[in-house]
């Protein structure tokens, strides 16, 4: 399947529902306003410049981009890039891509208390895997991995969760030798290689 280029942008579904979503939903201050910076995003709302070629003198009129890290537009590139720079780092074997997440009814709580409960909540999330690559039934090496913490959902709703990148196979306890992981189980859940 190849990815191509919408004609429909989440400014245009934010703007078509933003009454009605607002009236129903109650956004606290962060997603308020990358809600509004999202919709204003490359508009004239936040203003313009004019782009102008050294070269041949050509001009184009251009709308200001929010900037926010929330806005598609503003952050494909950014994501882009970093997604490569990161890739560059990464050792040329398979990786896992695992998810580690908490219960909804813990979320009040996390909300609350955001600094203690996402570094808990990488702390676990560490501890889980490294313990469950040690065990020598699975894979019994060290393992590492790349994480990022998401507070957000897809709908913008507050659900912490953590995203990690994990190499399939990982290295002996002497740190001489590359263990790779044969396809199957992860710590008893079906997963996918990427």
């Amino acid at each position: 399947m190849e990815n191509k280029k919408s004609s429909v942008e989440l400014a245009d579904v934010f703007s078509s529902h933003a009454q009605d979503f607002l009236q129903s939903n109650r956004l606290c201050p962060e997603q308020a306003k990358a809600f509004t910076a999202i919709m204003q995003c490359r508009t004239a709302a936040l203003g313009g410049h004019i782009d102008r070629c050294d070269e041949c003198g050509f001009t184009r009129p251009s709308y200001n981009s929010c900037r926010n890290r929330h806005c598609p537009k503003c952050q494909s590139l950014k994501n882009a890039q970093w997604v490569d720079k990161l890739a560059a780092n990464l050792p040329p074997v398979k990786h896992f891509h695992m998810v580690f997440t908490i219960p909804s009814i813990l979320h009040h709580l996390f909300y609350l208390n955001q600094g203690k409960a996402y570094s808990l909540l990488f702390k676990a999330a560490g501890k889980a895997l490294m313990q469950c690559a040690a065990n020598p039934d699975f894979l019994g090496a060290q393992a590492g991995a790349v994480a990022i913490l998401h507070t957000w959902g897809q709908t913008l709703t507050y659900h912490p969760h953590i995203h990690m990148i994990v190499p399939a196979g990982g290295l002996s306890e002497d740190l001489s030798e590359w263990i790779p992981y044969a396809w199957g189980l992860l710590c008893g859940q079906k997963m996918m290689i990427v």
